[in-house]
């Protein structure tokens, strides 16, 4: 009796024609993952933003930066980052109240505002969805869990910690209205991206300990690095924090989760005379090729082009008698964006 069978050729065959058709498929694949990808993260900054207006609607306020003193922050020396206060706006309650107040975890007992960088504290590895971009490969586990958005401090280098003026919608210990956005909500980033333009998206790294200098030229941070602009690394002599931007989700300080609009998206970041909690450069960054994402006051979502203008990024950082007098930003308008009230026209980005 005649069997018919595909022969060894025949089979061989049939995988390479297989093999090529999958190799034509997968750019395709990735070309249409990279845009859902990029529509997810801008709908997680939309949640965030969201709790962030329904926070302000509760207090009449926007939460400060830095520090979420209004909820008696000692245990966490004021560090905490502003976004703990909105947490139960985001559906995570729980997490706020082991925060907030005496809890107890896994059979251990641990008070109110726990230290943000205590042996075996196990609020800090609790991982919020709203502030994980869906593009980043971010593993699960260890000591803290990430977050991939910071707060923008608009176009402030100097006086991060202690402003005596207003000029970002967030700022270090000052609570901001929306009465102080002379520039308007729908012109005012609210927060965007801070992790790193790399395959998987980890947390970057940023200069420490450098000179004044770089305040009066924000430029000089790139002669910290190697490659281009678009493809910079950290010379070995240049010494990084031991805490990187977007590691640790509760730690508000300026190098881990605030960004300044100063340098352009995907700059380097430069802290002066310090470490973590210091004066600086702190720019912008995240996966997606082209543009970061950003969410402004009034709820709205923008992938921003890399390509924004930037006016002049080599002019001194503004001085708080400057910022006091509410002078327009020197950095264009990704410099404008960034204000609430430097009286800016701001038309097209």
């Amino acid at each position: 009796m005649k069997r018919n069978a595909f022969s060894v050729v025949e089979l061989l065959v049939v995988i390479i024609i297989i093999g090529v058709l999958i190799g034509m498929l997968l750019p395709a694949v990735q070309r249409t993952r990279g845009p859902h990808l990029r529509t997810d993260c801008l709908n997680r900054l939309r949640q965030l933003a969201l709790a962030t207006l329904n926070y302000e609607s509760a207090n009449m306020e926007f939460p400060q930066a830095t520090g979420v003193a209004a909820f008696g922050d000692v245990g966490s020396n004021n560090q905490l980052n502003g976004l703990v206060a909105v947490l139960p706006f985001l559906e995570q309650s729980n997490i706020y109240d082991q925060i907030t107040r005496q809890s107890t975890i896994d059979g251990v007992d641990y008070p109110a505002f726990p230290p943000l960088y205590g042996a075996g504290v196990r609020h800090w590895e609790f991982r919020v969805p709203s502030f994980i971009c869906p593009s980043v490969n971010s593993p699960s586990g260890g000591k803290y869990a990430p977050i991939h958005y910071g707060l923008c401090i608009g176009d402030r280098a100097r006086n991060i910690a202690s402003p005596k003026s207003l000029r970002g919608g967030f700022a270090g210990s000052q609570s901001i209205t929306f009465d102080d956005m002379a520039d308007g909500s729908s012109n005012t980033i609210l927060a965007g991206e801070i992790c790193s333009r790399e395959a998987g998206g980890q947390p970057t790294d940023f200069a420490i300990d450098q000179p004044a200098s770089i305040l009066e030229d924000p430029m000089v941070c790139f002669d910290l690095t190697t490659g281009s602009a678009t493809n910079w690394r950290y010379t070995k002599a240049v010494p990084l924090s031991p805490l990187r931007r977007g590691e640790h989700w509760a730690d508000g300080r300026a190098g881990v989760a605030l960004f300044n609009t100063i340098l352009p998206p995907n700059s380097p970041s430069a802290a002066v005379k310090g470490s973590v909690g210091v004066d600086g450069i702190y720019s912008a960054s995240g996966p997606h090729p082209g543009a970061i994402n950003v969410v402004f006051f009034d709820g709205s979502c923008h992938s921003i082009d890399l390509e924004i203008d930037i006016g002049d990024s080599s002019s001194p950082t503004l001085t708080e008698e400057e910022m006091a007098a509410r002078v327009a930003s020197p950095y264009g308008v990704w410099g404008a964006l960034g204000t609430i009230n430097g009286n800016e026209v701001v038309n097209d980005f």
